[in-house]
């Protein structure tokens, strides 16, 4: 559930935010790593070697669900 407030300050961020200034995004570059898994390809996403990965820092993807966004421009 949202608060009034909440709502409110979510709805005065500009159309398309910058990560970092306006969300308090910390950017960070990932390592992408092939793997398999019971005969089928999946990506697997870590964070930066110089981090330690905690429980939840990382994402099992399959490939056919992941895109390059700079191809998409």
């Amino acid at each position: 559930m949202t608060t009034d407030k909440g709502r409110s300050e979510w709805l005065h961020q500009p159309p398309d935010p910058d990560p970092e200034k306006d969300l308090g995004y910390e950017l960070d570059c990932w390592e992408v790593t092939e793997t398999r898994c019971r005969g089928e390809e999946h990506l697997a996403f870590l964070p930066s070697a110089d981090r330690l990965i905690g429980d939840a820092e990382f994402i099992v993807a399959h490939p056919d669900d992941v895109c390059d966004l700079f191809e998409m421009l």
